[in-house]
C-alpha cells in the first residue's frame, strides 16, 4: 500500500489533484496532503511554500489546506473509508522512515 501511495503522490502537481484522483481513498488522501502540509516539506527559504518530495513546483501551505477542507465537503465528515486511522498512520509513518525528508531549499 505504502508504495501505491508513494508512486502516486510524486505525479501531483497540485494538493487538489490529489483530493480528484480516482485511484485513492479518502485516508490516503489524506494522509498525501498531510504530508505535503507538513513543516518538514517546508521550503527552507520561504516556510509559506511546500515541496512533496518528487514534485518540482512548490505550493502555498494555503492552497493545501483549502485542499484538504475540500476533501472533507467532498467526502462528507461521518463517510467511511476502507483504511482504518491506524493504517493511514503506519503507512505515513512507514514513509517518513524511507524518505530521507522533504529537506528543501530552492537556493540549490
Amino acid at each position: 500500500m505504502t508504495e501505491t501511495i508513494q508512486s502516486k503522490e510524486r505525479s501531483f502537481t497540485f494538493p487538489h489533484e490529489v483530493v480528484d484522483h480516482p485511484a485513492l481513498s479518502k485516508s490516503q488522501k489524506r494522509a498525501i496532503l498531510s504530508e505535503w502540509a507538513s513543516d518538514a516539506c517546508a521550503v527552507e527559504s520561504l516556510p509559506v511554500l511546500r515541496l512533496l518530495p518528487g514534485t518540482r513546483v512548490p505550493v502555498t501551505f494555503s492552497s493545501i489546506m483549502d485542499a484538504r477542507s475540500y476533501l472533507d465537503r467532498k467526502f462528507g465528515a461521518g463517510e467511511e473509508d476502507s483504511l482504518s486511522e491506524s493504517d493511514v498512520i503506519v503507512a505515513f509513518q512507514s514513509r517518513q522512515t524511507q524518505s530521507v525528508g522533504c529537506d528543501n531549499d530552492l537556493r540549490t
